[in-house]
């Protein structure tokens, strides 16, 4: 009988999830830690008082059939042809001293109207909306690592990227505040860095809305946890082991290999092959020595202009109505919310109207979101030293922000109450994020031309980085990929099938 080599995954965010699903299928043993009570990492979701709060999922590349990226999701059981994907008219709507406009999925009705709103701009316009037709045909190559295509595959993938790289030759050393200075009206401006920060790479904006206006970006129904929850029974399903409530402290490693990690419990677990898909803060520097950490991934830790990170305050309330004024994210000013230096006056807010079985009948849970930037982080970490002071300005914070959607929908004045409340610090203390982001680096016109960390650690010959903060900047996209390519290299060096 045939002894099956063993991967141990670590963490089980989507990166590992995939990584965990992919490593079963193949003929491995697969053993997946993780040191929450759940699975699922920053793509979670929790319970409040009858309601249900969805924390990750706002729209998601790869939920249309017929790329390589779906067939990953579809593999993986994050969606299949059983599971509705909800999907809105619009990406979001930008509100702007009493004047609004809206990411439709008709892009010549956004264009129409944004012509319309400001003719002065018609040239600018027209040339944002003709890169945001072009990206509708960009797919994300899914499909095998780069240093294990051969020749006819790179041929296939130049083919599948000519529509990017015609986008990322257009807006080339340009970032967000660059495209924001080529029109003049304020809204147009506000409608661009309402999606990404200023100083983060231009094409981001038509990648993404491209993206929607081809037909993708839905949201499996049941949200973030439930799509989380059916991975991990995909996993089991081939024979995977989860292991819930087990902190790994160490890997340990004999010259040039992991042979076992080492649990806070003190538990030894032995393996053939790690892959690490925490924050890559824990993999180098708890999991593993800083000195394995690579060049390029010291250099995005230590470069904190090329490679931003941000946070969010997030407020969760119960509103006393089934009707949904708001529809799809809306984003407007509020100055008043500005608490600490670094905090965005603008806040997005949505309802989760569309998946009823999140509030109980008549009723319906709305969120809100506040971006800041890094150094906002340290304004809640020191707050936090003050367990009291902490949970008084969160709602303090959260009461205004309360009010300021009374005002923008009248309709809700008096039928609102909070339900949660959650900052920086939340995403640190469950999931160990670095200063609080549930994302990875930003990409800006500073960074390094290749952005992207190596998966292979110098030195390590049988472990294996998957996560988003080696594929910058981060989201489920990037975690899953990372995930399912981790599990073909180590394919590729066991002299398996690695073409899946």
């Amino acid at each position: 009988m045939e002894i099956k080599r063993k991967i141990v995954i670590i963490g089980s965010g989507i990166a590992g999830l995939t990584a965990a699903v992919y490593a079963a299928k193949a003929g491995f043993e697969a053993e997946l830690y993780e040191q929450h009570t759940i699975v699922g990492g920053e793509c979670t979701g929790w319970d409040r008082n009858g309601y249900h709060i969805d924390n990750c999922i706002h729209w998601m590349m790869g939920s249309t059939p017929g790329t390589d990226l779906y067939k990953i999701w579809e593999t993986v059981g994050a969606v299949s042809k059983d599971i509705e994907i909800k999907r809105w008219d619009r990406m979001y709507t930008s509100i702007l001293d009493g004047q609004q406009l809206s990411l439709w999925n008709d892009v010549d009705r956004t264009e129409r109207e944004m012509i319309t709103l400001s003719p002065d701009d018609e040239k600018e316009i027209r040339s944002l909306m003709k890169y945001c037709r072009i990206a509708k045909d960009v797919a994300i190559p899914a499909n095998i690592p780069s240093e294990l295509i051969g020749a006819k595959e790179g041929i296939k993938m130049m083919i599948t990227m000519r529509s990017a790289l015609r986008i990322f030759k257009h807006y080339y050393g340009m970032n967000v505040q660059d495209l924001m200075d080529k029109f003049k009206h304020p809204l147009i401006k506000c409608l661009i860095s309402d999606f990404t920060p200023s100083d983060t790479q231009a094409s981001s904006f038509s990648m993404a809305y491209g993206n929607f206006i081809s037909g993708d970006g839905g949201i499996p129904a049941g949200g973030s946890r439930a799509m989380a929850f059916r991975m991990k029974e995909k996993f089991e399903s081939y024979g995977g082991k989860v292991f819930c409530g087990k902190t790994v402290s160490k890997v340990l490693i004999e010259g040039s290999k992991a042979i076992e990690i080492q649990l806070d419990d003190g538990t030894n677990v032995t393996c053939d092959y790690v892959i690490p898909t925490c924050d890559t803060s824990v993999t180098f520097g708890k999991l593993l020595p800083k000195t394995y950490m690579e060049p390029l991934m010291k250099e995005m830790y230590e470069n904190r202009k090329a490679y931003p990170v941000y946070n969010t305050f997030q407020v969760a309330f119960a509103a006393d109505t089934p009707i949904d004024s708001i529809g799809a994210e809306t984003i407007w000013n509020c100055p008043e919310l500005i608490f600490t230096e670094g905090m965005s006056e603008r806040i997005t807010v949505k309802s989760y109207s569309y998946e009823p079985d999140f509030a109980p009948a008549g009723k319906q849970i709305i969120q809100s979101l506040q971006g800041g930037c890094e150094d906002v982080f340290e304004f809640w970490t020191e707050l936090y030293k003050d367990k009291d002071l902490y949970k008084k300005k969160k709602l303090e914070i959260a009461q205004i922000t309360m009010k300021k959607i009374e005002e923008q929908f009248p309709e809700y004045e008096g039928k609102l109450s909070i339900l949660d409340i959650w900052t920086p610090i939340t995403y640190t203390r469950y999931c160990n994020a670095y200063k609080g982001f549930y994302q990875s680096f930003m990409i800006s016109k500073d960074s390094a031309k290749l952005p992207y960390p190596s998966a292979y650690i110098k030195g390590l010959d049988n472990v294996i980085l998957a996560g988003q903060w080696i594929s910058p900047p981060g989201g489920l996209p990037g975690a899953a990929i990372t995930g399912k390519f981790a599990v073909q290299r180590i394919c590729q060096l066991e002299n398996k099938d690695y073409k899946f």
